[in-house]
């Protein structure tokens, strides 16, 4: 396989980050909403219709790395060293920064005492419990397995599609048992090694396995698939519709006839969840395909700069929202009890959204052109030596 850039997963990556930062602000707006209430319930289904991101990023990840590496050497150390320098460095700078920003926050929860924070540091780190510092957690996980699943995929390209179907299946069933057996058992009566996996299900690798081998199998037939995908268009937007609407309607249904709660309704690891967002990444991916063929067009060069500092960004913008939008909260709370037009205060959310992504993006892009603080946003760079002019120039 040719190793080329792939620009569709640079669109990918950017509109699947402004859905993460959707995510997070229309639950601010949720969580200060009336129980079932028609505002209640539209933030409700909007947030349940954007919860693929998680697995989406986690499919192209998937999907990048293989592309790199599939069908050719894996010098197994070096990838270690690579991918753990970009991704452990920030893992450890942002855990403590929280933690020194939730002191700031909230000094009355004694978190500047030195016992509270040390535990919280280790704790954090051999969990990933800090905002959304999971994905990190379980990417380093992704990383530590991927010499042995880049061999077995390469060893068994003959039964791809079987290890995706038998995979896709594997998914299906341990979402089933994450909604529906998990929440039904005592942890007291688990083995306590079951316990601590049942307990930190959502920062371990297992449950999102299907997300990593898909998108490897992806990579391995990649142009094929793209090629496919291209050929079916209308197919694939007459999916995607009508995949949001049956959504919407598992979303009330479990609200209203199984009189579920609202964060059992749209939690991420239930099964209806894995077809969905998998048709949601198709789809992307077509969108993204699409503006990669039109990306060097003079008309589109204002969106592909966007895109392409969006797309370098997309990491830093993870890691710096959950600050942002703490400030928000309190922004939108002080709006609540101060009584303005409900018309203004609801008409803010797509300014808080916008303002946090784009805040967020900006400073990722400045983080990243600092030398060596860089690292902390996942993006290498050394400090520029400098140069003597040669005696040609002077």
């Amino acid at each position: 396989m040719a190793k080329r850039h792939l620009y569709e997963i640079d669109f990918m990556r950017a509109l699947i980050m402004f859905a993460v930062v959707c995510v997070h602000v229309t639950t601010v707006y949720l969580t200060m909403a009336a129980y079932k209430t028609p505002l209640f319930l539209a933030f409700g289904a909007a947030i349940t219709s954007l919860h693929f991101t998680r697995e989406s990023f986690m499919l192209i990840t998937g999907l990048v790395l293989f592309v790199t590496y599939y069908g050719g050497s894996l010098r197994v150390v070096t990838f270690w060293k690579k991918r753990f320098l970009l991704i452990g460095i920030p893992y450890l700078v942002w855990i403590m920064a929280y933690i020194i920003f939730k002191g700031l926050y909230y000094p009355l929860h004694h978190y500047w005492d030195f016992p509270d924070m040390s535990r919280n540091f280790i704790g954090s780190v051999l969990t990933g419990n800090q905002y959304y510092l999971y994905f990190l957690f379980v990417t380093m996980q992704f990383y530590i397995l991927f010499p042995l699943i880049l061999q077995g995929l390469q060893k068994f390209r003959r039964y791809h599609l079987h290890i995706f179907i038998g995979s896709f299946v594997l998914q299906l069933l341990l979402m089933a048992v994450c909604k529906f057996v998990i929440p039904g058992i005592p942890a007291n009566s688990l083995p306590p090694v079951l316990a601590e996996i049942v307990k930190y299900r959502e920062q371990f690798i297992l449950t999102y396995q299907f997300w990593y081998i898909g998108g490897g199998i992806i990579a391995c037939h990649y142009e094929q698939i793209r090629h496919f995908i291209e050929q079916h268009i209308t197919t694939v937007v007459t999916i995607l519709c009508a995949s949001v609407a049956v959504l919407w309607a598992h979303f009330f249904l479990d609200i209203f006839v199984f009189g579920e709660s609202e964060s059992t309704a749209q939690m991420v690891v239930q099964p209806i969840m894995i077809p969905y967002s998998l048709v949601i990444s198709i789809a992307l991916l077509c969108m993204g395909v699409a503006w990669a063929k039109r990306r060097m067009k003079q008309a589109w060069q204002p969106v592909t700069r966007f895109m392409q500092t969006a797309s370098n960004a997309s990491f830093g913008i993870l890691l710096i929202q959950p600050m942002l939008i703490v400030y928000v909260e309190q922004v939108l709370n002080f709006l609540k009890i101060s009584g303005p037009s409900k018309w203004l205060y609801y008409g803010l959310w797509p300014v808080c959204i916008l303002f946090v992504y784009l805040a967020s993006m900006v400073l990722s892009h400045w983080l990243s052109r600092i030398p060596y603080v860089s690292y902390a946003v996942g993006r290498r760079s050394e400090m520029r030596k400098s140069v003597k002019p040669s005696a040609a120039s002077m």
